[in-house]
């Protein structure tokens, strides 16, 4: 199990979560409440990917996404 994303948007990571389970993927998000109930805390909601041999595939899946579309020539 690794960490792969936080963010103290938890609707961000929650998309994260969904587009890499939607890849088949297994993830989980943790410190969800706790972001949720300490406002201000050191405790952004984590996700992270369950098995360990599908890290990298998530990483590029995210790095993908994060780059946005491909340009048109």
């Amino acid at each position: 199990m690794q960490l792969i994303f936080t963010s103290p948007n938890s609707a961000e990571v929650g998309l994260i979560k969904s587009r890499l389970e939607g890849a088949g993927i297994a993830c989980e998000i943790r410190n969800e409440i706790a972001s949720q109930v300490m406002i201000g805390s050191v405790f952004d909601p984590e996700l992270w990917v369950l098995a360990d041999e599908q890290f990298q595939e998530a990483r590029e899946l995210i790095q993908a996404w994060q780059a946005g579309p491909p340009e048109s020539p």
